[in-house]
């Protein structure tokens, strides 16, 4: 996550908490658009941490769960400083997660770390069950109790490159998604991809359910492309995942499962069933194929609020050999043709200004494209799923009214909660957004490196909201009187 102005919507749990009417969400994502100007009283002031780590408003706590990362990542803090269950060091660039019920009350989280090649400590350090012998990506699974103390942790899925989002299922595992498409083999003049820093292709979605008690099977679904992926929002009346691409011109896609087709019920579906194959297909804009939405052009192509049918084009190719190819003149790297993306736009698919995150409410699909808009600061669109019709209904115009909003999740008591990752300012918060759109601060990140928050998610009993501080690698558990919240 390397730009100031990343996602509004990203591995959220918008779809599984299904609490905000569409007209909510959109009230609630123009409020974001506009950053935290309407305030909302909320829960009073946030009272400085004397721990230095998360400043909380008066009556709420933490505990702080499962730190870690490389020694320099933690700058000698002892209290970063911790090992999983088995004794290996605890992988830091914690990311994307959410929570699942667990036996006797308790809440089982599945964590994303977005480590590349060469980040150290790794997932699996001893290589017990990788799918790449050469990186240390993955996920870290953590049993938290009824008392927000952690019971469990391990590893869960190893060998993997750069887990950022992904997405969790109605049927109770986690998507994991590989934000990076290297390939294995020397340094090619032709092929971008390709690398001897890795033994196995990457760019897929791996599946972790959550109630393994170990290293899953790392099985690539390969059905659902080789990209550059983000994040992912199931469905839970069809089945069907929709994904986002982190490219300048990437594509909205969506995995027609082939266990549906079949004709399995979508409630019935289970960890696994995607591996069984399935369709990938991209988005069109049928009245005007091969659509550039970004609105970077002088004429706007797409306005706030217009309506458009939509239709879905195949991708013959779901696993191509190369996504991004050299420039003839050696200067750079560019789209290849072979590349999913290229295939999709080809067909009449539209563009977007990089797809991330995206979520599921109400029958509507949301996503934004992180650098969308005529200034460059955003969009949000959403689908319709049962009209297929798309519209954009958030496009900034002004820099100074975004914070680096990121990743976001529903909370029990209606509101979106949304954490920053402002790379600009380095103050980074977990904001509440109302309704009706009033903002108001949940917690801010006190830790002097100010990086970014991520992953938030609520247990499934809805008292605690959990939240990963990205470096160093920090979970926090966070309580609290969350029935208080002022208009």
């Amino acid at each position: 996550m390397s730009l100031s102005r990343r996602t509004f919507l990203r591995g959220s749990m918008l779809g599984a908490a299904g609490l905000m009417t569409p007209g909510g969400v959109d009230k609630a994502l123009a409020a974001i658009a506009r950053g935290p100007r309407l305030a909302a009283a909320g829960y009073g002031p946030l009272i400085p941490d004397l721990a230095g780590l998360l400043d909380l408003p008066a009556g709420f706590q933490y505990r702080l769960l499962s730190p870690g990362g490389s020694a320099s990542d933690r700058g000698g803090e002892a209290r970063l400083d911790s090992t999983l269950g088995d004794g290996t060091p605890t992988p830091g660039w914690h990311d994307g997660m959410a929570a699942f019920a667990g036996p006797d009350g308790v809440t089982i989280l599945v964590r994303n770390h977005e480590l590349s090649v060469g980040n150290k400590p790794g997932v699996d350090p001893a290589r017990a069950r990788p799918y790449d012998t050469l990186t240390g990506g993955g996920t870290t699974t953590l049993w938290v109790d009824r008392e927000r103390k952690l019971v469990k942790s391990f590893a869960s899925l190893s060998g993997t490159l750069r887990n950022c989002a992904g997405g969790p299922t109605p049927w109770g595992s986690w998507l994991s998604a590989e934000e990076d498409v290297k390939l294995p083999g020397q340094k090619d003049e032709v092929n971008d991809d390709r690398t001897p820093d890795v033994a196995k292709r990457h760019g897929y979605i791996f599946e972790v359910d959550s109630r393994s008690e170990g290293l899953v099977d790392p099985v690539p679904l390969k059905a659902m492309g080789r990209f550059r992926h983000e994040a992912v929002a199931v469905d839970p009346a069809t089945g069907i995942a929709y994904l986002s691409e982190d490219r300048d011109d990437g594509l909205l896609y969506r995995f027609r499962p082939d266990v549906v087709a079949r004709g399995t019920e979508p409630s019935a579906l289970r960890a696994g069933d995607y591996a069984r194959g399935g369709v990938l297909e991209a988005l069109r804009v049928k009245s005007r194929p091969q659509l550039a939405t970004d609105n970077h052009a002088e004429r706007r192509a797409i306005r706030l609020g217009e309506s458009f049918e939509v239709d879905w084009v195949r991708i013959d190719d779901v696993d191509p050999d190369m996504d991004m190819e050299h420039t003839a003149e050696g200067i750079g790297e560019r789209t290849a043709p072979s590349s999913t993306r290229a295939q999709g736009f080809t067909n009449g698919a539209a563009r977007f200004a990089r797809t991330e995150g995206i979520a599921y409410a109400a029958g509507s699909v949301y996503f934004c494209c992180t650098n969308g808009g005529p200034a460059k600061l955003g969009q949000v669109f959403r689908i319709r799923l049962r009209e297929q019709r798309l519209s954009l209904v958030v496009e900034p115009g002004d820099h100074t009214l975004l914070d680096g909003p990121d990743n976001l999740c529903v909370a029990p008591f209606g509101d979106l909660v949304v954490c920053e990752d402002n790379l600009a300012r380095r103050e980074n918060f977990v904001v509440g957004v109302t309704p009706h759109g009033h903002c108001y601060p949940i917690a801010r990140n006190a830790h002097p490196a100010k990086r970014e928050l991520a992953g938030a998610c609520f247990s499934p009993d809805g008292s605690t909201l959990f939240v990963n501080v990205q470096r160093p690698g920090m979970t926090f558990a966070i309580w609290g009187p969350w029935s208080s919240r002022k208009p």
